[in-house]
């Protein structure tokens, strides 16, 4: 039985680990203005993208959404994008015999990255704004959250399709 489970917990890891598609970071300051940000990428005739999206309360992309990404050499990446979506979810939670109302917000937006700014981001990223409305989205990082892997993500995606 011992052996079973941790075999399953194995591939389990692996599948975190080798299967991911996205990256991404939850920022909850305080409930009311927390959000879930997730980064993926495409690479459609010819241009790369990088797919943003954004869970919250209340933060929606404009129709011309612009990311930077300042890197840990300082150097800072400035995309201007595309607004795709934005879809709403309500549902409510009881509170003691009160129902709450709670919205979420999907907002989606999609990237157009240069090859030359694909490079920059194995240096890893040290900050990330997002310009989101009603207020602008801004992360500040100790650590390389998202762009190393975001590099990885790159050249896995130029790797499958030449092994087509």
């Amino acid at each position: 039985m011992k052996k079973i489970f941790i075999s399953i917990i194995c591939v389990f890891v692996s599948v975190l680990a080798f299967g991911q598609k996205t990256v991404g970071y939850t920022y909850k300051p305080l409930s009311a203005e927390g959000c879930t940000v997730k980064f993926s990428v495409v690479h459609q005739e010819g241009v790369y993208y990088i797919i943003t999206s954004v869970n919250s309360d209340r933060l929606v992309f404009n129709d011309l959404p612009i990311l930077m990404l300042k890197t840990f050499k300082n150097e800072v990446i400035k995309l201007e994008g595309k607004s795709l979506s934005s879809t709403t979810a309500s549902t409510g939670v009881m509170v003691g015999n009160i129902m709450v109302p709670v919205t979420e917000i999907k907002a989606l937006a999609q990237f157009p990255i240069g090859k030359d700014q694909i490079e920059k981001l194995q240096d890893g990223v040290c900050k990330v704004r997002l310009s989101t409305l009603p207020l602008t989205h801004e992360r500040e990082f100790d650590k390389d959250k998202i762009g190393k892997k975001l590099y990885k993500m790159f050249h896995n995606v130029l790797n499958s399709e030449d092994d087509f």
